[in-house]
């Protein structure tokens, strides 16, 4: 019997329901939050203002980081360096992101607009270069978990089945914690689930596959003029997990397309969103390094 998840928070308490197919009337399930652990996940955001690689990052981002505390306007105390396992990357300023059920409703405070619009404006003197054009908003790296061990960064393997996806709303302020409980959840039901925390979102994955754990079709379509590449999954155990979890849950609940009969006008209900595989990241990364020059 599968088991879909949905959370609500509430006093620092994760309240996970867990609606059982067939069932009029679902139990509830009260998962105190770790000890220690905030109501949210302590996201600080910051302006993302360089990323570098190579053996020399650390020295050339410490330099641009000299410059950047050097600009009118910005505070030097808010510029800073993290180094991890991707690379080095400048960040200036903490800000606080507050979300809302309308995404047109969220924002920052302090607001990040000056900011963001100082750093991207920078240039060389004399020259027509901005070093700084692409800085964007990113969530700086501080949220430790407390099992390393199903982060889907440290997993071996190429391909995974992405089965749910979590993201703050106005009521819902922990992704990060959620996506982890409902790993635990998938683990002690026997599955081997992990989650990997993106910027604004936190998914979760089961299953590590090889590369010939699914075949890539390429076909020449003479109607379109193109190639056109489908993806089928071969192996019978990620062919069994697929079955089993069919779809791609958002925020605990199963998201269905709408659409509208062009000709009748009537509203009509898709499917919802599909499981779906995956490049695993350090799959993606050696695929990366590989098509570097």
């Amino acid at each position: 019997m599968r088991r879909l998840f949905k959370t609500t928070l509430t006093d620092a308490t994760l309240w996970v329901v867990l609606l059982l197919v067939g069932c009029e009337t679902p139990p509830a399930i009260r998962l105190p939050a770790p000890a220690g652990a905030p109501p949210a996940d302590e996201e600080v955001w910051a302006i993302r203002c360089l990323s570098l690689h190579g053996p020399d990052q650390f020295q050339r981002a410490e330099a641009w980081a000299a410059a950047l505390r050097k600009v009118p306007g910005l505070k030097p105390e808010l510029v800073q360096i993290i180094t991890d396992e991707e690379g080095t990357t400048l960040y200036y300023g903490r800000y606080r992101r507050i979300y809302a059920d309308d995404p047109a409703k969220e924002r920052y405070e302090p607001n990040h607009l000056k900011d963001l619009e100082t750093i991207r404006s920078l240039r060389f003197e004399g020259q027509d270069v901005w070093p700084f054009i692409l800085a964007t908003m990113d969530v700086l790296p501080t949220y430790h978990t407390s099992h390393p061990e199903w982060d889907l960064n440290n997993a071996d393997g190429y391909w995974t089945l992405h089965v749910a996806v979590f993201y703050n709303t106005g009521g819902m302020q922990s992704r990060r914690y959620a996506a982890e409980e409902y790993c635990r959840i998938l683990r002690e039901q026997g599955e081997e689930a992990y989650f990997h925390h993106g910027p604004v979102r936190s998914s979760v994955y089961i299953g590590a596959f090889p590369f010939n754990a699914i075949a890539d079709v390429q076909r020449e379509d003479p109607l379109a003029g193109g190639i056109v590449r489908t993806i089928t999954i071969v192996d019978p155990k990620l062919k069994a997990i697929q079955e089993r979890f069919p779809h791609s849950l958002e925020n605990g609940h199963r998201v269905y397309n709408i659409t509208r009969d062009p000709q009748t006008g009537e509203v009509i209900r898709r499917e919802p969103t599909p499981s779906f595989p995956v490049i695993m990241p350090k799959a993606k990364r050696r695929l990366e390094q590989a098509e570097r020059p």
